[in-house]
């Protein structure tokens, strides 16, 4: 138990800090779209500074097509969006019922695309051969995940404005989950390492991949208050998020979580 314990604290700090795999910004890897426009859409691959997206959409004689393009993170705009600015192509190749050839490939500049994007949302400004397009899009669900289990994992939280101020302090803990979900209703008790509880309620939303969690929390020693948690991630092995948190010790409180199922 207690090499399990150490395993999923370094787990815990190896993505927080500068390690976090995209190191500048959320994830932007989804499939996007315009709810009031079904039909079209974008897919959005992110690696480190560089989005690459390929356009869904339709061309003047109602026929379906598509387009690439790749973006490089340039920074924040007055918003707060984190902006990707790079060149769209459309691309042609060999027909797929035939041998593949090489020498078929070709790609041709159409114009510029810009994603300025926040963590569910995001407006998308591009150009084909003149024709300037503006759209706000957001993530695309499919199914909503259900975290509902028990596991193993850790937390690493960041304490500040505490009182007593000697509680003012970076927290990395090793703790067990356990998650009762179903639907918008959300409860995960957590189990620190000195066998303190903490027993977060609140709603739950999913956005494409990844989900969302507001509500409130009551712990051992009489502690309570609120909490915000998103990216939240699942898949077979478990889940991982990020959250923030104020309650009637510490004003603020920021981290990271992640855990693997037992």
């Amino acid at each position: 138990m207690k090499n399990i314990r150490k395993w999923t604290l370094a787990l815990a700090l190896l993505f927080s800090g500068s390690s976090y795999s995209n190191t500048l910004l959320s994830d932007m890897s989804d499939l996007w779209w315009n709810a009031n426009e079904s039909g079209w859409g974008v897919s959005i691959a992110h690696q480190g500074e560089v989005v690459f997206l390929t356009y869904y959409v339709f061309g003047a004689d109602g026929r379906a097509n598509w387009y690439v393009g790749q973006a490089t993170y340039g920074g924040k705009n007055g918003q707060g969006a984190y902006v990707f600015t790079g060149p769209m192509y459309v691309v042609n190749g060999p027909w797929f019922g035939t041998t593949f050839n090489p020498n078929n490939l070709g790609a041709r500049a159409v114009g510029n695309m810009t994603l300025s994007a926040f963590l569910d949302f995001a407006t998308l400004s591009y150009s084909i051969d003149g024709v300037n397009v503006t759209k706000n899009i957001t993530r695309q669900t499919f199914r909503a995940n259900n975290l509902t289990g028990e596991f193993m994992g850790a937390m690493k939280s960041t304490q500040a404005g505490c009182r007593p101020p000697f509680v003012n302090a970076d927290v990395n803990d090793p703790v067990e989950f356990s998650v009762t979900h179903a639907g918008s209703n959300f409860s995960m008790r957590v189990v620190h390492s000195d066998r303190s509880s903490c027993t977060y309620t609140g709603d739950y939303v999913q956005a494409g991949r990844f989900g969302s969690s507001l509500g409130t929390y009551v712990c051992t020693g009489g502690v309570s208050g609120n909490y915000d948690a998103v990216e939240i991630e699942a898949n077979t092995m478990g889940f991982m998020g990020r959250y923030s948190a104020s309650d009637n010790v510490c004003s603020s409180i920021s981290g990271r979580f992640a855990a693997m199922k037992k």
